[in-house]
């Protein structure tokens, strides 16, 4: 005990900082008073510790571990209670600088900081003043927006938390970029653009965007897109097919600016330094002003912001003695960000780059030890240490990788090995060219040549790595539980190998415990699995609808995919529909957390975007048996491409209408109750009136999903008489407008809860105060997932049991 003790008290830095993040983490992620009991029980431990020298080790950590909760605590209360959310939902007047280019896409969006604040007058429009707010709008001609000094007029809306069980909350994701608040405008005429801002950043701003222009005009748009995202995290512009591209193979990285780039800056730097006969004070201090200089150009983004500050304090580490090992350096990198921003442990940009640094610290050495090193395969010694480095850093990453984006790279390895070393010299020349472009451009010339080259091999070696079968591989999150045995396991492997244990042990403790983590992985699958009882998940897709059922012995059935209505706020149809992304960034995660990982059915009730615009994802990417559909004529792109998946991925075809049933395993039964023949027609929306109706029996419980059926629908199911139109659940039509839910329709229905899929401060006014007074009178507890979120029912065929993302189990 007391060697292991000796072993340890060498890295005491780092076991506290460990400590400290352990603190932040157990507050963020568990109620209170868990934080609060594990405290105490561990002061109490230190306290029944005979040892004096255990007593002073634990005491370090319980004071770090008591920090790192007090810390999260604060953080946690300041986020929640800012002091301008009385505002929230309300319309202000501000003064603020433009901090970056306007980016296109279903609106114009960019960032801005509030300099002042003309209405309201009041201590709360002040509290404004120096956020970082995102200001979207309808595109106007302000495009050259950057640095200038702007006055806006919007909506503010203050970012939430999750919207669907798991998901991660948007006042989290935007507050990781340094945003506060969002503001929305309604009119180009909301934003008025007034003159060149002063100060610093706002110089910054228009030099980027400077530089920015001036890569544009001599580069073609695809590779000045992939320069700015290599150079400086600017990918806005880039395809969605590209994006997906450098996602499947592990490369996304590579445009994001982070840790990567500003060493690999800070290595160019210290490169021309050392020609010139300085002192080593002199050349770390040069490197250091220019990795900050880089960090400002790329915007002072948070992870940005982050790297830059884990350098210099890594290097002061070094520079002041007090790096005498690996983990001090990295204690004091990680320090220097934790302290100010505990929250930010939290945050995947900080955890992926913590993730690198320890595989390449824990792993690489041991995959020298394993025969990955000088001469192996005949490769040169840098090649094999560009082959080790990638791996050990693939090998501790995939784990985050599956955790955030549900996602493994097979080909992430081999695509690293050959995308980054490029991207370091891209990165050296697109400096220059950058620089070139604007005060010499003769020189620039052969520099875009150079930098046309580097950027096209690198758009090569991305798209054809991810046209390799099973490039993407979808996955389910891993547990926390798993993530901490799983690195406990790397560092158990290094430690082994550090000590010369004999290596048939190793082999064999590795086997077990490959099979431990296996099954933890699988864990929450097999009780998916095992699940007696019936889900109903209404998605929080926003203006949209997507409802998944859940069914005993691991069966599900998909009604709708969500999406958006295909047309910007341009009045131009979009070449892919937005649902691509609310299908990418939604609802195939939601399905991975629960282990959805193959559709009995997908019901398509209608072709409108707003529910099949997420279908063509979904289909190309999860198993399924069959598609039932409404078979509506209709010309919406989103459609069209669905049907092209299911005529690629030679899915079975149904068409929906009343009669068909089928069943979700031995329990759930599942009817069509429309549309049918002949169609609806002469109506305000007929393709919203010959929507597919689906009636889910489960034991003694009934579900009813009505599309966007509105009143004439009703009119005709209530044709038919009552008797299959009880339900317990119902979905309500239309998201919930005055042309559905009639009082007829609801009497016949008796729901005791009811569900409204609708997106926040949509244009359409849903859901209509007539059809909550509706529902109130007919007895129902109403849900809406756009104060309340995702919507989960869950039922063993007897009990109904409802809750909601934002409310309490009722």
């Amino acid at each position: 005990m007391e060697s292991t003790l000796e072993l340890l008290r060498g890295h005491r830095f780092a076991i506290a900082c460990a400590s400290y993040a352990c603190g932040v983490i157990l507050v963020a992620k568990t109620p209170l008073a868990v934080p609060i009991c594990t405290a105490l029980l561990a002061a109490l431990t230190v306290i029944l510790t005979t040892s004096t020298t255990r007593q002073k080790f634990l005491f370090i950590m319980v004071c770090a571990f008591a920090a790192g909760e007090a810390a999260a605590i604060l953080s946690v209360w300041h986020l929640e209670h800012k002091p301008f959310a009385v505002l929230d939902g309300r319309h202000v007047v501000i003064e603020a600088v433009a901090l970056e280019r306007p980016r296109m896409n279903e609106s114009a969006t960019f960032r801005v900081r509030i300099v002042g604040v003309r209405i309201p007058a009041t201590s709360s429009g002040n509290a404004l003043i120096n956020e970082v707010a995102l200001v979207s709008s309808p595109a106007g001609s302000w495009r050259a927006i950057a640095g200038k000094h702007i006055v806006v007029r919007g909506r503010v809306d203050l970012p939430g938390g999750p919207r669907n069980d798991g998901e991660p909350g948007e006042r989290e994701t935007l507050a990781d970029q340094g945003i506060g608040l969002m503001i929305a405008a309604h009119r180009t005429s909301d934003v008025q653009v007034v003159d060149d801002a002063p100060g610093w950043e706002p110089w910054w701003a228009r030099a980027r965007a400077a530089v920015a222009n001036a890569v544009e005009e001599r580069l073609p748009p695809l590779e000045a897109t992939v320069l700015e995202g290599i150079l400086w995290g600017d990918r806005g512009n880039l395809p969605a097919t590209m994006r997906q591209e450098f996602s499947d193979t592990g490369t996304v990285h590579v445009l994001t600016t982070a840790g990567l780039h500003l060493g690999i800056m800070a290595g160019f730097i210290a490169w021309l330094v050392a020609l010139f006969p300085l002192t080593r004070p002199i050349r770390t201090s040069i490197v250091l002003v220019g990795a900050w200089l880089y960090a400002a150009l790329a915007g002072m983004h948070l992870p940005t912001l982050r790297a830059a500050t884990m350098l210099t304090a890594g290097t002061a580490a070094i520079e002041l003695g007090r790096g005498r090992t690996p983990s001090a350096i990295f204690a004091a990198a990680a320090s220097a960000v934790m302290v100010p921003h505990p929250l930010v442990i939290l945050s995947p940009s900080f955890s992926m780059s913590f993730a690198c640094v320890i595989g390449i610290a824990l792993v690489s050495p041991v995959l020298g030890e394993l025969g990955l090193r000088d001469g192996w395969c005949g490769l040169p010694r840098i090649a094999v240490e560009v082959v080790r480095t990638s791996l050990a850093v693939q090998i501790a990453l995939w784990p985050l990788q599956a955790l955030y984006f549900n996602a493994f790279t097979p080909y992430a390895v081999l695509a690293n090995v050959v995308v980054v070393p490029l991207v370091g010299l891209i990165m050296a020349a697109g400096a220059l060219f950058s620089i070139a472009a604007l005060t010499v451009p003769a020189a620039a010339v052969p520099l875009g040549n150079l930098v046309w080259w580097g950027l096209t091999l690198v758009v090569n070696a991305v798209q054809f790595f991810a046209s390799l079968p099973a490039a993407h591989v979808d996955v389910p999150p891993p547990s926390h539980i798993f993530l901490i045995i799983y690195w406990l396991g790397l560092a158990a492997l290094a430690a082994a190998l550090r000590f010369k244990l004999a290596k048939a042990r190793m082999v064999l403790v590795s086997l077990s415990a490959a099979v431990v983590l296996s099954i933890i992985f699988c864990f929450p699958g097999i009780i998916a699995r095992f699940d007696r009882n019936i889900h109903l998940d209404a998605i929080d897709v926003g203006q949209a609808d997507c409802i998944l059922i859940r069914a005993p012995g691991g069966h599900a059935m998909l009604v709708d995919g969500g999406g958006r209505l295909e047309r910007t706020s341009f009045g131009t149809v979009v070449a892919a529909p937005l649902g691509d992304r609310v299908a990418t960034r939604t609802v195939m995660p939601f399905l991975l957390r629960h282990w959805v990982l193959h559709l009995d059915a997908v019901v398509l009730t209608h072709p409108h975007g707003d529910h099949v615009g997420g279908i063509p994802v979904i289909l190309s990417r999860e198993r399924v048996d069959r598609v039932y559909d409404s078979a509506q004529l209709y010309a919406g792109p989103a459609y069209h491409r669905a049907l092209e998946v299911m005529r690629q991925r030679h899915l079975t075809w149904i068409r929906a209408q009343r009669g068909v049933t089928f069943d979700l395993g031995q329990t759930t039964h599942v009817q069509v109750l429309a549309p049918e023949e002949p169609l609806i027609s002469g109506t305000s929306s007929d393709i919203n009136n010959n929507s597919v109706v689906l009636r889910v029996s489960f034991g003694h419980v009934a579900m009813l999903l009505t599309g966007d059926a509105q009143s004439e629908a009703e009119v005709r199911l209530l044709s038919h008489g009552i008797a299959n139109l009880r339900a317990d659940v119902l979905k309500v039509g239309h998201h919930g407008s005055a042309y559905s839910s009639t009082p007829e329709f609801l009497a016949a229905v008796q729901p005791k809860i009811a569900i409204i899929s609708c997106g926040l401060h949509n244009v359409f006014g849903h859901p209509s105060p007539i059809t909550l007074a509706a529902l109130a009178a007919a007895g129902a507890r109403t849900y809406r997932t756009d104060l309340d979120g995702g919507v989960s029912i869950t039922s063993d065929g007897v009990m109904i049991q409802a809750r909601s993302v934002s409310s309490a189990p009722l």
